[in-house]
């Protein structure tokens, strides 16, 4: 049997596209994805709610887009959940939306930089 945890993605997705169409840098987008599936997976059940920021990174290039800790892997309610429920999809379309804020932060920063050189001065005398 599936279990499905869309509700709960529904509950918190505008709140959480919303935080990370105002970050600014591409860390607070990390902490955004993080803090976010970790309020899911405390939302699923309790005691899933001692995990940390570190135990989900964002991985942006990659095909997967993040990445659990060694911890989070091994604990077998969370493998119990990847397994037998919607929650890989859920974390999975999260990580894209963060992946790809996290990127046009990345690029737009790489274009506004030489924009933002201080001008030339001259010596006066």
């Amino acid at each position: 049997m599936m279990y499905s945890y869309t509700y709960l993605e529904k509950e918190i997705s505008k709140s959480y596209r919303d935080r990370l169409n105002e970050s600014k840098k591409p860390s607070e987008v990390q902490e955004i994805f993080s803090k976010s599936i970790l309020t899911l997976l405390s939302k699923i059940t309790e005691e899933l709610g001692n995990y940390e920021v570190n135990d989900l990174k964002l991985i942006p290039l990659d095909k997967q887009k993040y990445e659990m800790s060694e911890k989070m892997k091994k604990d077998p309610r969370v493998a119990y959940l990847m397994k037998e429920s919607d929650l890989p999809a859920i974390i999975e379309r999260m990580a894209k939306d963060a992946a790809n804020r996290y990127l046009k932060l990345v690029n737009d920063d790489d274009r506004t930089g030489t924009f933002k050189l201080s001008p030339k001065r001259t010596k006066q005398v």
